[in-house]
């Protein structure tokens, strides 16, 4: 072997050599490999996070347009809520974004929508990131948004307020009756600010309601009644001329069999030295704006007030008609079944019947303020549909609740 030859020979054994070559590839394409796993492995999971955060923006929109509190504090409170339930490995969610918008449908002119659009950012720590390799920033910032739209038919509601005198009593800094006042009128303004010919009715109730110089008792009679039955605030008597099945059988029309002039009954009847009286529908501000000067004055019997306002709310023509019972206590005396028996007796269905039809859709709702029925009006009115508020800030919503809510749908968001 030449002198040449064995000088080549560790050369060529190098270049021959197949050992080790893929780790020198895999060291010069490492970088390439690790980049690609985390964009792979963090991109998907980023996809996912945007995901959820996507359904709980939807979620957000669908809760705040069912809810519909106009620009409000709790609509950034209920967001808040959605993100931190559905966004658990966020290390930081900004304040929410919130956007009211409303509008008219274009196929049908009477028909109006609040839209709830929702946006929000998440920031999220990077699994790995690293300046040896391609890949995500330590932290990312994921952004998305909801939208949801509910329509408004246009509806008819009747306010059936309790005008005892223990609406007086203080409520957080005002009184019941000044705060149910001023919800009703701002509730009142906002319906006839959709001009889909939306109308809105009053009737205050006592122990019973007056009509010009007479008492209004809208119940059947068994009998006839004596004029100076509740002389001296008995009211125990009244009771058993009532006929029950007579008063059910006769909604939505107002019977008039009891007639008692106001001058035979106490201050406590009849809201007699009450400055009140019932407002029929109406889509006119200024005549429901009077319910501002009423007073109350009384005891309380919800019944009285609720086929009081049956006839109003019966001879509308809107395509949802709503009754809102609003009571700060029970009837007086406890001994007293009148509302009771009524409905057991099937009153609230009736009601329902006749207010619901293939025109029109019809709910009750109840709202008992800052106290607890002896009576269970859940029976009357449905789980959902009954509230017993105890601040303003309660009343407010459940009163806006009773007359707004119903669900909305999810549409197409922005891109």
């Amino acid at each position: 072997m030449s002198v040449c030859q064995k000088m080549l020979r560790p050369w060529v054994r190098f270049c021959t050599d197949r050992r080790g070559a893929f780790a020198i590839s895999f060291v010069m394409m490492s970088g390439f490999l690790l980049g690609m796993a985390a964009f792979g492995l963090e991109g998907s999971r980023y996809i996912t996070e945007r995901a959820r955060l996507s359904d709980s923006m939807e979620q957000a929109a669908l809760a705040l347009t069912a809810e519909d509190n106009g620009p409000s504090p709790r609509n950034e409170e209920l967001s808040k809520a959605y993100f931190a339930a559905y966004m658990r490995h966020a290390t930081a969610v900004a304040t929410p974004t919130v956007k009211i918008l409303h509008g008219v449908s274009p196929d049908n002119k009477n028909l109006t929508y609040v839209e709830y659009r929702v946006s929000d950012r998440t920031e999220q720590n990077s699994w790995f990131s690293s300046g040896l390799f391609p890949g995500f920033g330590k932290e990312v910032t994921i952004g998305d948004n909801g939208a949801a739209r509910k329509y408004r038919s246009n509806m008819d509601v009747i306010f059936v307020t309790d005008f005892s005198g223990s609406m007086n009593e203080s409520f957080g800094g005002s009184t019941k009756l000044a705060e149910l006042k001023r919800i009703v009128l701002q509730l009142s303004d906002e319906l006839f600010s959709y001009n889909i010919d939306n109308k809105v009715g009053f009737v205050p109730f006592g122990w019973g309601g007056k009509e010009g110089d007479s008492c209004d008792f809208p119940f059947a009679s068994s009998t006839v009644v004596p004029p100076d039955i509740l002389a001296g605030g008995d009211y125990s008597n009244l009771e058993h001329y009532v006929d029950i099945a007579g008063t059910i059988a006769a909604i939505p029309n107002k019977v008039s069999d009891i007639q008692i002039p106001l001058e035979n009954v106490n201050d406590s009847t009849c809201l007699k030295t009450s400055g009140s009286h019932k407002v029929p529908l109406t889509d006119s501000p200024a005549a429901i704006n009077q319910i501002a000067s009423m007073t109350a004055n009384g005891g309380t019997l919800v019944s009285s007030g609720v086929l009081l306002g049956v006839p109003y709310l019966a001879s509308g023509t809107a395509s949802r008609k709503v009754m809102v019972i609003v009571s700060d206590g029970t009837d007086d005396p406890e001994t007293i079944r009148l509302t009771p028996n009524l409905i057991n007796a099937g009153m609230c269905d009736k009601i329902r019947e006749v207010i619901t039809t293939k025109d029109s859709v019809g709910k009750i709702s109840f709202i008992g303020i800052n106290y607890n029925p002896t009576f269970d009006w859940k029976r009357c009115v449905g789980e959902k549909n009954f509230y017993l508020p105890q601040n303003i800030k309660e009343l407010e919503d459940d009163l806006r609740r009773a007359v707004f809510e119903e669900v909305g749908h999810n549409i197409l968001k922005d891109k």
